[in-house]
């Protein structure tokens, strides 16, 4: 079979290493990928820190949807990450339209996080203890 073209090479014979190597070559491209991006939003000065948050958030939900769509599980850590950095993003983007102060975007997010944080853990205990 000819593998020319794809992003990895296959170990023969083996799924489980087709797609354990894929998988390595995914992450690996999604890092340059990081690296490019962060390089991109240094260099360009009218590029906000919300829209590289925004093209992180994208990169990170993208190796994922790449995973997902050949068939390897995906890293809730990194879907995590990408929908925070989404978030932070948006809000930052929210804060320069609207003119809050600089820290304003971080502050919010972290409160979104502990919300979301404390909100889960209550509803999970919740579950867990029997109505009487």
């Amino acid at each position: 079979m000819d593998n020319s073209g794809t992003l990895y090479e296959p170990l023969a014979g083996s799924t489980v290493g087709s797609a354990r190597t894929l998988n390595h070559n995914l992450a690996t491209l999604g890092w340059g990928a990081l690296f490019i991006w962060w390089g991109v939003v240094v260099l360009i000065d009218p590029l906000t820190i919300g829209i590289g948050a925004i093209g992180t958030g994208l990169i990170l939900l993208g190796v994922n949807g790449a995973r997902w769509l050949k068939g390897i599980p995906t890293k809730g850590s990194t879907t995590a990450l990408g929908v925070i950095a989404l978030t932070w993003g948006a809000l930052d983007q929210a804060r320069i339209a609207l003119a809050l102060p600089s820290g304003a975007s971080f502050a919010l997010l972290l409160v979104g996080v502990g919300v979301i944080t404390v909100a889960s853990e209550l509803l999970r205990v919740r579950k867990s203890v029997p109505f009487r």
